[in-house]
């Protein structure tokens, strides 16, 4: 079969005909499906479009080089140049662009042909530099072939799209394809846009950052493996763990040293409660790049789910100890140390995870409910006597609740507002006075009065306002506080 045959198509050199024919084709032999077929489609696709430039351009390099020679034949005669002239072609076969002689559409094809040269090579194809110098070419900045190239630059990504996340990001921020696709503002088929913004997004958002440059030096089918890997990934998202799986082993298949593949395994395992297959691939991980405290994390985890809590304490206390306020790191070392019956520590840490994210997990919540409730009953399993513990857990007589209410409005918040209330219910004491009014029905007339025909002096309207808002607040705080006593919550 003949690489036409293949694309479905007589041999022609439009390219827009090709194109399409590769993307009809595409929908035949999807890379996930029929890999085998995918890859003789790509090929032939590949080949196709290079003989085809590569005719496009001798043509035009035989064609310039024609004007050329036909330009030096003619007779110029001589009184029509003067000594300080130089001669100008009244007319030329291609329009200027940027200053060159050559056709402009001829520019994006030079560039795609530069993409696709460093795509092929795959160490440079990693490196933000050369993809940075390439996108900083003149022919990016006219305004007539943005749209152009704009389009052909990503329907080569959309299948060239093994790249780095940061390379990704990159392309993102010169083209603006995500609100390009948004917004519909292209001529790509409806269908296929949709397809590759949903892959798009995925690529540029919440896709994890795969280490490519793991694989710079190493002997290895770089496309076959990475093309394995990111559909492992895609497919984790999309909720299909078997296919997940099944991607990741074939990846791993191909190359067994990257932490990536392994951190996937056993995520995976984890995630579907194989714990004992989890453990082997994610301590792989912790060998290969010590540096993974994700993975770390997920090794902990696998370590409490399969009861080493001792081992899963360990692993916690140090990453604790490089990001102390991290709260995955505290919340599973919190459970490792309820699971220990070391309730004294495990309520400090939840405690601790609790104030740096007051509206975060509520099983933290949980946990802490249970550390009280065993306080509560039992309080020989804590270092402490019961008088201690009533305390703590402001386990009080409604006198002494009482008590400790009053004490507790004794701050400095208070004072000061105790303060301007004094002051300001002073101060409307003053107007009130001057209507002959008593101060409670004064404040209440202005208040009702705001907003009407009725207009109070500025004095008057501002000094209220500070009263009431002042009291509002203050009676908030008290209610707060009365409650917090009164349920006998943990300070």
């Amino acid at each position: 079969m003949t690489q036409w045959e293949i694309l479905g198509i007589e041999p022609t050199d439009d390219l827009s005909a090709i194109k399409k024919a590769y993307s009809r084709q595409l929908k035949n032999h999807h890379p996930e499906d029929d890999p085998e077929g995918y890859q003789n489609l790509r090929e032939a696709y590949d080949s196709i479009t290079k003989m085809v430039k590569q005719q496009k351009r001798a043509e035009k390099e035989a064609a310039f080089a024609t004007t050329d020679e036909a330009e030096m034949e003619m007779d110029i005669p001589e009184e029509a140049i003067t000594e300080d002239e130089e001669y100008v072609p009244a007319t030329s076969l291609f329009p200027d662009h940027i200053g060159s002689l050559h056709e402009p559409l001829s520019d994006v094809a030079l560039l795609l042909d530069q993409v696709e040269a460093l795509y092929v090579d795959f160490e440079a194809r990693l490196d933000e530099g050369r993809w940075m110098d390439l996108l900083d070419q003149d022919v990016l900045w006219n305004m007539e072939l943005q749209q152009r190239l704009s389009e052909e630059m990503l329907f080569f990504i959309w299948h060239h799209c093994l790249l780095p996340k940061r390379i990704w990001l990159l392309l993102e921020n010169q083209f603006g394809w995500q609100q390009m696709l948004k917004e519909g503002n292209h001529s790509l088929d409806e269908e296929d846009a949709e397809h590759f913004y949903r892959f798009y997004e995925r690529r540029i958002g919440y896709f994890p950052a795969l280490r490519y440059d793991w694989t710079i030096s190493e002997e290895m089918d770089h496309e076959a493996f990475f093309h394995a890997l990111e559909s492992a990934y895609d497919e984790w998202f999309k909720g299909d763990f078997e296919a997940s799986e099944a991607h990741a082993k074939t990846a791993l298949s191909l190359f067994d040293r990257h932490p990536d593949v392994h951190k996937l395994l056993g995520q995976l395992h984890l995630h579907q409660g194989r714990v004992k297959h989890a453990l082997p691939h994610l301590v792989e991980v912790t060998k290969l790049d010590p540096d993974d405290l994700d993975a770390q994390l997920s090794w902990a985890r696998a370590l409490y789910e399969d009861g080493a809590y001792e081992e899963s304490a360990a692993v916690l206390a140090y990453l604790i100890e490089l990001e102390p306020e991290n709260t995955d790191f505290l919340n599973l070392y919190g459970k490792v140390l309820f699971k220990q019956k070391n309730l004294v520590e495990a309520r400090r840490v939840f405690k601790k995870v609790k104030h740096i994210d007051p509206i975060g997990d509520s099983e933290v919540l949980v946990y802490l409910a249970n550390i009280h409730r065993i306080m509560r009953n039992d309080p020989g399993k804590f270092d402490s006597t019961t008088k201690d513990i009533e305390s703590e857990l402001y386990l009080y007589s409604p006198s002494k609740k009482f008590a400790v209410f009053l004490w507790s409005q004794f701050r400095w918040g208070m004072i000061f507002s105790c303060i301007f209330l004094f002051v300001s219910w002073h101060q409307l004491g003053k107007l009130a006075e001057e209507i002959h009014m008593n101060r409670v029905g004064f404040t209440l007339v202005t208040i009702f009065s705001m907003g009407s025909e009725y207009r109070q002096p500025i004095s008057t309207i501002i000094w209220t306002i500070i009263w009431t808002a002042i009291l509002l607040l203050s009676l908030r705080k008290i209610v707060k506080r009365w409650n917090r006593v009164r349920r006998s919550l943990v300070g």
